[in-house]
């Protein structure tokens, strides 16, 4: 084994390691983002965005990433969007990670009892309360676990 090769090679595996954090922080940044707004559609049915967000989460879970990259940092120059191979990985990784963290917190949006959406109402609290003091919070500790494992999934 050549140690003064590995040695050598040492600076490139850090910019390498803080290049795949950067990209792992804004993926799951933003996977968390949109995939709420998406799990609050889907939960809740909205009605003009449901069957839209639905194909999307279908679309997104059932195709590889690998293809995803290919398509944004290949195919699309050939119709005259270029951008850059980070921009490239981390919007792969937001379309990837943004239907996993939906899915999960879909799930824990529809833990929730309705009894916890009345006892709210019934204490004064407007619909724009509900959310984010009852239902959000609940669904977020039961959602965690998934989070955890989709966190880690979009970091490797």
């Amino acid at each position: 084994m050549n140690w003064s090769y590995v040695v050598n090679a040492i600076p490139r595996f850090i910019d390498a390691a803080i290049i795949t954090l950067r990209l792992s922080v804004w993926g799951i940044l933003l996977s968390l983002i949109f995939g709420l707004l998406i799990a609050v559609i889907t939960a809740y049915h909205v009605k003009p965005f449901n069957r839209l967000a639905r194909g999307y989460i279908e679309l997104s879970r059932n195709t590889p990433q690998l293809i995803q990259l290919f398509f944004l940092y290949y195919g699309l120059p050939k119709i005259g969007i270029k951008w850059d191979g980070f921009t490239c990985g981390i919007i792969a990784l937001v379309f990837l990670g943004t239907s996993y963290m939906a899915e999960a917190l879909r799930a824990g949006l529809l833990t929730v009892p309705k009894g916890q959406t009345e006892a709210a109402k019934a204490i004064g609290l407007n619909r724009f309360q509900v959310f984010p003091y009852v239902i959000f919070p609940q669904a977020w500790a039961v959602s965690i676990p998934a989070i955890g494992a989709n966190v880690l999934f979009l970091i490797k």
